[in-house]
């Protein structure tokens, strides 16, 4: 992949102004802006790569673009993500894109009929 190709366009009819805000990466994937706050200058982000580009650069490529885009366009100050703790793949790929662990919530989200603790990761801009 090109990641100095890589060019993030927002989902037609729609601004971070409403909370939420999707841009895609075609053909690479989608990285969501949401929990948009407005008064604290932060929203969250969420990340989705098609399987056949993963471990290409694209995540990481799509996070760097989303930051840039963050800070100049919305003027944000900071991004965080919650992860799953077993998912150590995707905590590896936000602490290359420049996030910190900066919490950790105990047995918060369902899965398979048990709890597991959630990563919150933050970066600041």
């Amino acid at each position: 992949m090109g990641k100095d190709k890589l060019t993030l366009v927002a989902e037609e009819g729609t601004s971070l102004s409403s909370g939420s805000l999707r841009l895609y990466a075609l053909p690479y994937g989608c990285i969501d802006l949401y929990s948009y706050d407005p008064l604290n200058r932060r929203a969250a982000v969420g990340i989705m790569v098609a399987n056949e580009y993963r471990r290409q650069g694209c995540a990481t490529a799509m996070l760097a673009e989303l930051a840039s885009i963050a800070k100049s366009n919305y003027n944000l100050h900071t991004l965080y993500a919650d992860i799953a703790a077993p998912n150590t793949a995707s905590q590896a790929l936000f602490l290359k894109a420049g996030y910190t662990e900066c919490g950790r919530f105990k047995e918060w989200l369902e899965y398979d009929s048990h709890f597991i603790d959630n990563i919150r990761m933050q970066k600041i801009l």
